[in-house]
Order: structure tokens, then sequence, then C-alpha cells
């Protein structure tokens, strides 16, 4: 085959050590052990990861898109402090991707796959650990937006994860837990049972009942710590 003309050879590498590096504080961030407020001190993150501060530098700056920090004039980057409203406009993003989603056909697999998500939320409420309570809730509504079929989708959705399991272990931390009320699985369960009934429109509507009551709960919640 002749070679394309102003291409020249190039290493390739499936994920960079920037990239690697941005990983790892992401996982920082979301354990908890990077809290809301820490400055990210480059030659600090360098030194203990045994790698350039131009490395960690290019780490930060991927992880500005996901809005797990923020650049203060003269500070550098720091964690974010979760926003009330941040919160709420990452829920009327997931509102109009999860209505779409159920709204329709669900296939046998894709049912299943709720199904198994929501049996694995419902053992984390069992066992009472917060942060695998966010993580099973964000696998349950991810796999509804399976529905879609769109590996584009999906990344976006898993990118809203991201932010959304930030916020509420956030929450949860400062023992704002908003998954506390009875009637929190239940409206999980709903939804199932409608997906796999071909109840779409009422899906729809209870998907649509869960987020607002979801954003009611984590209001009350804002508005009492900033009252």
């Amino acid at each position: 085959m002749t070679p394309m003309k102003g291409l020249t050879k190039m290493s390739v590498q499936r994920v960079s050590t920037a990239e690697h590096v941005r990983d790892h504080i992401t996982t920082l961030i979301l354990n908890g052990d990077l809290k809301p407020g820490t400055p990210l001190r480059e030659n600090a993150i360098a030194t203990t990861l045994g790698v350039s501060r131009n490395t960690v530098r290019e780490a930060v700056l991927l992880l500005g898109q996901s809005r797990l920090i923020r650049h203060e004039m003269h500070h550098g980057s720091i964690v974010a402090e979760p926003t009330k409203d941040a919160l709420i406009n990452l829920y009327d993003a997931r509102r109009g991707l999860e209505v779409g989603a159920v709204s329709l056909p669900a296939d046998a697999e894709i049912t299943a796959g709720i199904k198994s998500a929501l049996d694995d939320l419902e053992r984390a409420a069992e066992g009472g650990d917060d942060r695998e309570i966010v993580a099973k809730d964000l696998a349950f509504h991810a796999a509804t937006v399976r529905s879609f079929r769109s590996e584009r989708i999906d990344a976006f959705y898993a990118q809203l994860a991201v932010e959304l399991s930030f916020f509420l272990n956030a929450l949860a931390a400062s023992r704002l837990d908003y998954a506390e009320d009875e009637t929190f699985l239940d409206e999980h369960r709903r939804i199932y049972e409608a997906i796999a009934s071909e109840d779409r429109a009422g899906a729809a509507r209870f998907v649509q009942e869960h987020i607002d009551e979801t954003i009611r709960r984590l209001r009350a919640r804002l508005d009492a710590v900033e009252g």
C-alpha cells in the first residue's frame, strides 16, 4: 500500500501517562481522600507519583473537563465545592436522557441488566454503605440509558455519573444522605416494573417523578445547611 503523503510515523499509546494521573486523582476525589477545597499542588503530586510536573499539569487540565476541580486566580487548581445550582443542573441533564431512554422499547437483555442493577442497589441499601449506595444507584440509571444502544450516549452519561458521584458522596460525607427516605427504593422498583411490563409511558412518568423528588430532597438538605 502506498504511504499517505504528509504523514509521519508516530508512537501510539492507548492511554497516556497524563490520563493515568488524571484517573488516579479522580479516584482520590471520588473516594474522599482529596476533599472539596483541597489545593492540587503540582510539585507535590509530581513528586509523590514519580512523574514530571508537565505531566501533572496536563492531567489537571484533563481533569478540569469533568468539573471536579476549579481554577482560582493566584491559587491554582482546587477540588471543587459542591453547589446546589451545579447539582440541580446535573439532574436536569439526567432527566432528558433518562426519560427518553425509558420511553424506548427495552429488549430482554436491557431489562435483565436493569433488574440486576436494581438487585445490586437493594443489597447496597441493606448494607448501609453510603458510597456503595451512590455507586449502585447511578449504575441502575446507567442501565436504563443503555436502551439508546449508543456508545456515545453511554460515554456522556458515564461522565455525568462521575460528577454526580462526586457531589452525592460529598453529601453523604456531610451526613446529608440523599437516599435515606423510605420511598427511595420503591421509586426504583416502580421504574423497573414499568419497563419490564412494557409500560413506557408509566416508566417515563416514574423517572420524571423520581428525579423531581430527588431534587426536592437535595434542595431541602442543602437549604438546611446554607440556612
